[in-house]
């Protein structure tokens, strides 16, 4: 069944005696208040869903409560909504579907109950004037793209049960410029704060396990990078692009360097490749304008399929590895192209 009660549009289930919001022929505007239950034909029906699309382009659209009832949102429900600038969550609330709230280019805060579990991936992309979300304590992951393009988002607060930050989930969060991450946080997946440009430090917990390839690619205003030592891969450009980079430090553990691992990390004046690096990935050091010195302190050189730094840093770099090895060194494969090697 389908009604049209009070300017908003039901859907009923009368097994479960509860309704659901769905799209109407005439686009929702002003300041809706979707209630905490509805009466159709006689019989009561708590409002307990808001349906995929059920408010999506609807342009005109202020703000939204959502009645004490509402479980879940669904897939884009209020994509495009470009004037919604308030929305109100009630503590019934687990899921919010996939891009639920993309384009909300109004928005500028809002604050979820503590026990919505699932947010789907770019529920809030594109949101240009958010400044400030407060994620649920049970939320487990930060789903991919999730806050993709908020160029205003500033401030990030997230629960202790969180394991992973996915693909794009903050790139593009220019205003970003500190946040802070669970203690249980297992991974950063790939490209998870690119171009955060105002991002000046960042505490990986010494729980993760992964950083993948260009997790903070063009965070131009970072200083320093720890990787926590449950990591052995330093992935494919993970600071690639980091201007301002002064400080890295990778532990012992680390067997490879992936490709463009530093490109273009221009303020980098001292890179130490730990003992068990086996590899050298290409262009890994291309671009580091200001490095003065690399010291590896591996046994044997590592391999590298191709080159690892451009004509200007093997020029002026000055290769230090252990003693006995220049020789070694010296005849190795790319790591001949260094102009000068000394022991250490």
């Amino acid at each position: 069944m389908i009604a049209n009660i009070d300017k908003l549009t039901y859907l009923f289930d009368d097994s479960k005696k509860c309704a659901t919001v769905t799209k109407s022929l005439v686009p929702y505007s002003g300041d809706i208040v979707i209630p905490d239950a509805v009466e159709y034909n006689g019989t009561e029906y708590a409002v307990t869903d808001i349906l995929d699309e059920a408010f999506a382009e609807c342009v005109m659209l202020h703000s939204v409560v959502l009645g004490a009832n509402v479980e879940s949102i669904g897939i884009s429900a209020f994509e495009g909504c470009t004037m919604l600038a308030k929305v109100t969550f009630p503590l019934a609330l687990h899921v919010i579907g996939m891009s639920a709230f993309k384009g909300c280019t109004a928005l500028e805060e809002f604050v979820l109950p503590t026990d919505v579990i699932v947010i789907g991936k770019s529920a809030f992309a594109g949101c240009m004037a958010l400044k400030r979300a407060f994620l649920s304590d049970n939320l487990i992951n930060v789903e991919p793209s999730l806050f993709d393009g908020c160029k205003a988002l500033e401030k990030v607060s997230m629960g202790g049960m969180v394991e992973s930050v996915g693909e794009y989930a903050f790139c593009g969060c220019t205003a970003l410029a500190e946040i802070s991450l669970p203690d249980g946080l297992l991974s950063v997946e790939g490209w998870a704060f690119r171009d955060c440009s105002s991002l000046k430090s960042i505490a990986l917990p010494a729980s993760v396990a992964s950083v993948k390839k260009g997790a903070f690619w063009g965070c131009s205003s970072l200083v320093e990078f720890e990787l926590p030592k449950g990591v052995n891969m330093f992935d494919q450009g993970v600071v690639a692009n980091c201007a301002s980079l002064q400080s890295v430090k990778l532990h012992d553990g680390v067997l490879s360097i992936g490709y463009g691992a530093f490109y273009n990390c221009t303020s980098l004046e001292q890179i130490v490749v730990p003992q068990a690096v086996v590899s050298v990935g290409d262009q890994a050091f291309r671009g580091c304008s200001s490095l003065n010195e690399l010291r590896v302190l591996c046994e044997a050189a590592p391999m590298c399929s191709g080159e690892i730094a451009d004509a200007a840093v093997y020029a002026k770099a000055m290769l230090r590895v252990p003693a006995g090895l220049v020789g070694e060194y010296g005849f190795a494969r790319i790591w001949e192209h260094f102009e000068n090697i000394e022991e250490f």
